[in-house]
This record gives structure tokens, C-alpha cells and sequence, in this order.
């Protein structure tokens, strides 16, 4: 998986996430992410992407795996900035099943193909 599609899957997985449970802290930090915001296809605050791009190895995402790093993703921003991801942790770990995971990965792959990509 390249990075800007890891991300994308990030970004996808959160959004149904907060469908289910509108937490505020997720609202506010899916608003700062979202690659649908701008028509480029890319985040407000790169910052969050450039994060998520360090913390992960891209190459060795895929769909077995990025939920874990979702978790371990948002235990670091909850940790380092102070957000309150509780209740999007509990969808994460207990309801996040393959039709969501499916859902994420058609609408990335649908943004990533849509856009061009530099990563």
C-alpha cells in the first residue's frame, strides 16, 4: 500500500467510525484530515499526514493490519495532543468488522484513482 492510500484508508475507517459514534475530538480531527475538503485531494493539516507517515511503514499496510495502526495512531494523538478518541477505540476494537473495512478501502481506492498522488 502506498502511503497517500494508507492514509486514505486512515481517514475512510475514522469517517464510519464517527458515523457510528459522533465524537467531538474525532469530528474536529477528521475535519482537519479530511482529503475531501480541498480539490487536490489532500489534508487540511499535513501535519497529521506527514505524522501518520512516520509512524507507519506503508509497504506494510494492508487490510489485516490498518486497524491496528489506526489504534496505535490515535493512542499517540490522544497521548501527545490531548484528544479524547475513547469511544472511537471501542468501535475500533469490538464492531469495526470486514464490510466497514470494505466500505473504507472502495472509497480510498475511488479518491487515490481520482487524484494525483505523489507519494
Amino acid at each position: 500500500m502506498k502511503v497517500m492510500q494508507s492514509f486514505l484508508m486512515f481517514f475512510y475507517i475514522l469517517n464510519q467510525c464517527y458515523e457510528q459514534c459522533p465524537e467531538n475530538d474525532l469530528g474536529g480531527f477528521l475535519g482537519s484530515i479530511s482529503p475531501e475538503l480541498w480539490g487536490d485531494g489532500k489534508p487540511m493539516d499535513k501535519a497529521v499526514y506527514n505524522d501518520w507517515k512516520v509512524q507507519n511503514n506503508a509497504a506494510l499496510l494492508n487490510s489485516q493490519n490498518i486497524i491496528n495502526a489506526t489504534l496505535d495512531f490515535l493512542r499517540v494523538y490522544q497521548t501527545k495532543f490531548g484528544f479524547d478518541f475513547s469511544k472511537t477505540q471501542i468501535i475500533l476494537e469490538n464492531t469495526f468488522g470486514i464490510e466497514m473495512l470494505e466500505k473504507a478501502a472502495i472509497k480510498a481506492d475511488l479518491m487515490y484513482q481520482k487524484h494525483n498522488y505523489d507519494d
